[in-house]
């Protein structure tokens, strides 16, 4: 129990840091456009989640639905980069903006990943 809430309280504090970077980035160099990286967060986690949860043997020595699930979750990691890094190029945001939101990004998905590390019992709810 006592490390459930240590592991909420830490996930929760990670999580307020990343989302202080990004309002950071976007907000002291007027321009809200890195915003739309947040679609990459709420997206990146649910191939795995969704494979997860109808997979029938996790821990098999194939598991094909798993494998193509952590392939999506990882394009979508690298394309939140990409979009960061596209709209540097682009000249849309300033190199500050830049390392704030790479910073941003980077625990994120720190936090999804400790998240799905904290969390990993298998429950045998069915209905």
């Amino acid at each position: 129990m006592r490390s459930t809430i240590s592991g909420i309280v830490g996930l929760s504090f990670s999580f307020s840091v990343g989302v202080l970077l990004l309002s950071l980035g976007c907000a002291i160099y007027h321009n809200w456009w890195p915003a739309f990286v947040v679609l990459f967060y709420v997206l990146a986690p649910l191939p795995y989640t969704l494979a997860r949860r109808f997979s029938q043997d996790t821990y098999s020595n194939s598991n094909c639905g798993l494998e193509v699930a952590l392939f999506l979750t990882a394009v979508l990691v690298i394309s939140a980069y990409g979009f960061i890094l596209v709209l540097a190029h682009h000249e849309s945001i300033t190199r500050g903006a830049l390392w704030l939101l790479v910073g941003a990004d980077t625990v994120m998905f720190s936090t999804i990943l400790a998240y799905f590390i904290v969390f990993n019992d298998d429950d045998d709810f069915s209905y």
